[in-house]
């Protein structure tokens, strides 16, 4: 009976723990779990907004020539090397010349000989002139001195002609650099047999650099001469400057593309055949109201953006958009300047969702 007694009193007791214990708030240290949605936002400000045309290409040397053998021969010497820097007009080699340099020197003596004989045949004309006016002589001896200092004079000129040919002749033996730039392929070694047209080397001047490329009939009324241009190759995180050169009416013929060129006159880091992107600028927008396409949600004909307002509570508006530049879309109306836009993390949202920003 005692024992019974015992028994029911720590039972109460028991019972009596427990329903403190259930009444009694539970904490375990730990902050409450926040449920609300995670976003990124921006604040809509007027800026300016920058519309680019964006094309690719391949660059080329502003001289960009493959040189050619304007004679016969062997190539006796080479002056210059791969990679040398050659001026206009500079000999870079020289063929085989000595049958070229006798012929030259036979017509400096044939010239030289024609001139003589005119100025025999002029002394000879002034005196049959003279005798002649005096009766001395015959209207054909007269004749015979002047068809005499014709005959010489066409004689010099034919000489004249003669060495001019021969000069040249000589001089195309030097293999001669049409334009200034660096050599950057040698196609020819000493001893070689080359003939006219025989290709010799490339020369590339890459202190000015172009890129020759074309655009589409949209973006061709955007294009004018000296537009700024940055170009931008794989590996160089800043840009090079450039301008639009010069661009074509009409289409190249072998696509719907507009010829275009753009030139690089410092092209610090870039080399004649490198793939690079050109980014145009082809227009600018003052004090525009305007997000990333990335932002805005669209349900069948309509534009929505979620605005936070001041109780972080991210609304659902409906927008209207202008134009669209690049990945940006100039905001007509829904939206104004100082708003909270979500710009990250609306795939989950729905209309009047409590938010929390991350910054």
């Amino acid at each position: 009976m005692f024992f019974n007694r015992i028994l029911a009193i720590l039972l109460g007791v028991s019972l009596l723990l427990t329903a403190c214990k259930k009444d009694r708030p539970q904490t375990t240290g730990k902050p409450e779990q926040d449920d609300r949605q995670t976003v990124m936002i921006e604040v809509l400000e007027p800026r300016t907004l920058d519309e680019y045309i964006t094309v690719a290409g391949k660059l080329e040397g502003g001289t960009d020539i493959t040189m050619v053998s304007e004679t016969s021969g062997r190539v006796l010497e080479l002056y210059r090397k791969l990679g040398d820097r050659v001026a206009k007009d500079e000999k870079i080699g020289m063929v085989d010349n000595d049958v070229l340099r006798i012929r030259k020197e036979q017509a400096e003596a044939a010239k030289l000989s024609a001139e003589a004989a005119l100025d025999n045949a002029q002394l000879n004309l002034t005196s049959s002139e003279a005798l002649f006016k005096k009766g001395n002589i015959s209207q054909a001896e007269y004749n015979t001195a002047l068809s005499a200092f014709k005959g010489a004079k066409a004689g010099l000129d034919g000489a004249k002609a003669g060495l001019e040919a021969a000069r040249k002749a000589y001089d195309n033996s030097y293999l001669v650099a049409p334009e200034a730039g660096i050599i950057t392929n040698l196609m020819i070694a000493k001893g070689q047999f080359v003939n006219p047209g025989t290709p010799v080397a490339y020369i590339t001047d890459n202190k000015v650099l172009l890129i020759k490329t074309g655009v589409g009939e949209s973006q061709i009324g955007k294009i004018k001469q000296g537009l700024p241009a940055d170009i931008y190759a794989a590996g160089n995180d800043k840009p090079v400057k450039g301008f639009v050169k010069g661009y074509g009416i009409r289409p190249l013929a072998t696509s719907a593309n507009y010829p275009l060129e753009i030139q690089i006159n410092n092209a610090a880091g870039l080399m004649p055949g490198m793939v690079v992107t050109v980014k145009i600028l082809s227009g600018t927008f003052k004090n525009q109201l305007y997000t990333s396409v990335n932002n805005v949600i669209n349900e069948y004909d309509r534009s929505y953006l979620y605005v936070v307002d001041d109780s972080n509570v991210a609304v659902r508006k409906e927008v209207k958009f202008g134009k669209i530049i690049g990945e940006n879309m100039i905001i007509v109306s829904g939206v104004e300047a100082g708003e909270r836009i979500v710009v990250s993390g609306m795939e989950n949202l729905e209309d009047n969702t409590p938010i929390q920003i991350r910054k």
